[in-house]
């Protein structure tokens, strides 16, 4: 009997994937949760296991098809079976269970390990390098590599073709064939990278965050707008609250649900804010979903998003904003994790940037970037005339497009941030 392998659905609005790599190839056998192919999606990437174990009698699509969602990719049968024999079992046509992989399924870091989790209680499956390098290899090309006896320093001289520069059975295999005879190219490489710099191929998620980028630039005309902000009682909140949140929330107090806090009041107020442009025509959204651009520890960038931040109390923004980031450092965030937003908050500040102007994240049309905090001196006005006192003071700039928002509009928005957080309620938090 064959079952059908069908293009998973990451999310509700993704409509196609694209193929990046098959696992495996016709004939080869595959077990229940083992990687079949990892696919692509405009959101990110994902390794999809096989939901059903045998033999790989039929693939549908190459690598690099973009396959639409609910279609089927490629066929599975009994151990040995193949399509000829799938065909002559009947003369009707059977009817074929179609199983299709679980939307809900973890997205997989883009590292150099493999972490599938399954649902219901079944095992998950974490496949990592047997070597010290800490490279991945599957299992198909370490046996190869044993069988050709390899040693692990020259197998991590291979040039890899795969995704993140892994090596694909194919490489193995011309690699073996030109053993002896041809250096290595990644030998090659680094004689070149000795006079010439390094090069590295990016990875598919710069690649589509590089795009992302660019059509972002063509598509909106960005305007930018300053304030300073005195958050001095934001931060004496802070520093006198994170103990006690910790303790009794078990979650470490941040700026983060602050700033969050600020952005859904004053979205409410200014509605186009929270707007997108499509076609000529201004969807003004119902809800609040602010994305909130996170780095993680391989320099790349990902934007998980707070769905119906509207909702939320203080503590609820806060949980949502750390569980978001942790499970991105973590790579488990899902498909629905990361997309929706209507709102993009980023914080280059944490890093010790004055203020930063983002690109905005379409098809949002504004994007709110915090700058460091420094303690600065500011005249303050007295009952006994101005005044120099020591505050702790930071930059807000909002790039927006001024396709549909004017700089009129833009600035009274960022003003009214400005006041929300230097008459920052430090009581009702807590």
């Amino acid at each position: 009997m064959a079952y059908e392998i069908v293009m998973p659905k990451m999310g509700e609005s993704i409509v196609e994937g694209t193929i990046l790599e098959w696992k495996k190839n016709v004939g080869d056998f595959i077990e229940k949760d083992e990687i079949i192919l990892e696919i692509s999606t405009d959101k990110v990437d994902s390794e999809i296991p096989s939901p059903v174990e045998g033999t790989i009698i039929k693939i549908l699509f190459n690598k690099g098809d973009v396959v639409e969602v609910g279609s089927v990719i490629a066929l599975v049968g009994d151990e040995g079976e193949s399509v000829k024999d799938v065909a002559d079992k009947t003369k009707e046509p059977a009817k074929e269970e179609n199983l299709s992989v679980d939307s809900s399924l973890e997205v997989v870091k883009q590292s150099e390990k493999v972490v599938v989790d399954s649902e219901e209680g079944q095992s998950s499956q974490i496949k990592q390098s047997s070597f010290k390098s800490g490279r991945f290899y599957s299992p198909l090309v370490k046996k190869i590599s044993e069988k050709e006896k390899i040693p692990e320093k020259e197998l991590d001289s291979i040039l890899g073709t795969g995704l993140n520069g892994r090596v694909s059975k194919k490489d193995i295999l011309n690699y073996i064939q030109n053993r002896g005879s041809v250096k290595s190219p990644i030998s090659e490489s680094n004689n070149l990278s000795s006079s010439l710099g390094s090069l590295k191929e990016m990875s598919h998620v710069q690649k589509l965050v590089a795009k992302h980028m660019k059509e972002s630039v063509k598509t909106s005309p960005h305007v930018y707008s300053s304030v300073e902000v005195d958050v001095t009682n934001v931060v004496k909140f802070v520093n006198k609250s994170k103990g006690e949140f910790l303790k009794k929330y078990n979650n470490k107090l941040t700026y983060t649900p602050i700033f969050l806090e600020a952005c859904v009041e004053c979205l409410k107020e200014f509605p186009l804010i929270n707007s997108s442009l499509e076609d000529e025509k201004i969807n003004y959204h119902q809800n609040i979903n602010i994305g909130i651009a996170v780095a993680l520890d391989d320099d790349s960038l990902i934007v998980p998003v707070i769905h119906n931040a509207e909702e939320k109390n203080f503590l609820g923004l806060l949980r949502s904003a750390s569980e978001l980031a942790s499970n991105a450092k973590k790579g488990s965030l899902s498909p629905n994790d990361i997309q929706g937003s209507t709102f993009t908050l980023t914080n280059p500040g944490v890093f010790g940037s004055s203020f930063g102007m983002a690109i905005i994240n379409q098809p949002n049309v504004a994007i709110l970037s915090t700058g460091s905090i420094d303690k600065k001196p500011v005249v303050k006005e007295t009952d006994f005339g101005d005044a120099v006192f020591i505050r702790s003071m930071m930059y807000l700039t909002l790039g927006y497009d001024h396709r549909i928002i004017n700089g009129a509009y833009g600035s009274k928005f960022l003003v009214s941030i400005k006041e929300y957080l230097e008459n920052f309620n430090l009581e009702s938090k807590i």
